[in-house]
């Protein structure tokens, strides 16, 4: 569950003038329900997702999360460079109490990288690091995944692998999305809001929530 109480964020420009990308927010996330919040381009999108893996502080109100709550989709900012993929990992599978062999077996076999597992990532090319922080965002189990605007890396067979993960272990995971992506909402999710000019709305249905996101969305386009 991830649960939002009188939440809100806020930044403060160099000239001292305050913007919120929104406030007095409430409402709660249950495991099983996917969300997707559609959000224009400039908006919020990573704030939020930031906001629900606990990367920044709210400036008010409290956001909870129960369960297992994944970091961002493709964040790579976990990953140390100067750390084999081997070494990554072990750090990963510390830091969220998974069984270090199991995890290995499962990013060997589904990134591909094989004997690459055991170079320092500053060897790694933008796709092969992509392909490992998706396999290594698998292989912790999580059952809540955060996505921030869309489901990219690794090269194109690696992402219809993802897509065919997804898929397979649809019944056990749960989607909190801020995306421009409506494609991605309405294949994913089972409700949807939308976040705008420091505003958060939900909706009773995908539908509603896409035709106000069109409507608003023609500005930034």
């Amino acid at each position: 569950m991830i649960s939002f109480e009188n939440a809100g964020k806020a930044y403060r420009n160099r000239k001292g003038v305050t913007s919120w990308v929104f406030r007095d927010f409430n409402a709660r996330f249950p495991e099983g329900r996917s969300i997707g919040i559609l959000t224009p381009r400039g908006q919020g999108k990573t704030t939020l997702i930031s906001l629900a893996a606990g990367n920044e502080p709210t400036s008010e109100g409290r956001i909870y999360r129960q369960g297992r709550v994944s970091w961002p989709f493709g964040f790579r900012s976990n990953i140390s460079n100067r750390l084999t993929g081997k070494q990554n990992l072990r750090f990963m599978t510390d830091v969220y109490g998974r069984n270090f062999g199991d995890a290995y077996d499962f990013v060997a076999e589904f990134s591909e990288l094989g004997r690459h597992l055991d170079a320092p990532m500053r060897q790694y090319n933008n796709e092969m690091r992509g392909r490992f922080a998706i396999s290594s965002l698998f292989a912790m189990d999580f059952s809540f995944i955060l996505i921030d605007d869309s489901m990219d890396g690794g090269d194109n067979a690696f992402r219809r692998r993802c897509t065919q993960y997804l898929e397979e272990n649809a019944d056990r995971l749960t989607f909190f999305m801020a995306t421009g992506s409506v494609p991605l909402v309405t294949k994913y999710c089972q409700s949807a809001g939308v976040l705008n000019e420091g505003k958060m709305t939900l909706y009773d249905s995908i539908p509603e929530a896409v035709e106000e996101f069109n409507k608003v969305n023609q500005v930034f386009v």
